[in-house]
């Protein structure tokens, strides 16, 4: 049996859980209603690896319609560093300590950066 765990702290900061939700730490997958398109657990788990390289300047000059992705990856930032897309949000995020933990967030992400706040998604185009 597989069993997918959504985390999300409850309070003021990470490091204070109030357990508003019911837990402590993590819950089990779909422990909470889905979204109004039957959707479980968008948002307060992990960010998301995506298959597209980072680059900041991707959608600006994209095909609006189901861009495929650049080809390589650029962070101005860090211009050596290999750097994929990451979506959704982390359990250490809540409203005072971290902004892009609502599902259609995009960031960034070394390749080589292992955390224990990032992970995938499965997804299955029809």
């Amino acid at each position: 049996m597989t069993v997918i765990w959504r985390i999300f702290f409850k309070g003021n900061s990470r490091f204070l859980n109030t357990k508003l939700d019911g837990y402590i730490g993590t819950s089990p997958a779909k422990a909470f209603p889905s979204n109004a398109i039957g959707l479980y657990d968008m948002e307060g788990n992990v960010w998301e690896w995506c298959a597209d390289y980072y680059r900041p300047d991707y959608y600006a000059n994209s095909t609006a319609d189901n861009p495929s992705g650049p080809k390589d990856s650029y962070d101005p930032d860090e211009p050596g560093a290999v750097k994929r897309v990451q979506r959704g949000g982390s359990f250490l995020c809540n409203d005072q300590y971290c902004e892009r933990y609502k599902a259609g967030s995009r960031g960034k992400g070394e390749i080589n950066s292992p955390t224990n706040n990032v992970g995938f998604r499965c997804v299955k185009d029809i």
